[in-house]
């Protein structure tokens, strides 16, 4: 497994309340960056969106047992095309609470070279609309 990581960034929200935001997948999508996902659908507990390149990216909630600091981890179904995991991991901050979003995938070194500035500049447009979302007040 890989590891990636989106920058870190601190929020306005607490903890509690930023889990209840982004378990709805319904509002998991507004923070999803314009222009880099198309075609957001969710459904329950699964959504799927289109990534620079065309490559659709279909996830379902981990329902298993977290970690406290991790608020939701989604896995990659079938069709997507490469196995991996989105978790946002989040800590109370003394403005509101700091977050991460990052990633474990199951890539070989060819595919890790294709995926992986998708998923950077995915995540970093994550954190960035987190940050429009939740400003430190």
């Amino acid at each position: 497994m890989i590891a990636f990581e989106g920058p870190e960034v601190i929020l306005g929200i607490s903890t509690k309340d930023l889990k209840a935001e982004i378990n709805d997948l319904v509002r998991l999508g507004e923070l999803l960056p314009e222009g880099a996902v198309k075609d957001y659908i969710s459904q329950g507990d699964t959504c799927s969106f289109k990534v620079k390149g065309g490559v659709s990216v279909h996830l379902e909630k981990d329902l298993s047992e977290q970690a406290d600091n991790v608020l939701i981890k989604l896995n990659t179904v079938a069709p997507t095309p490469v196995k991996f995991s989105i978790e946002a991991v989040a800590v109370s901050h003394e403005s509101g609470s700091s977050c991460r979003v990052r990633s474990d995938a199951d890539l070989n070194p060819f595919t890790k070279m294709m995926v992986e500035p998708a998923l950077k500049s995915l995540f970093d447009e994550m954190s960035q609309g987190m940050k429009q979302k939740f400003p430190v007040a």
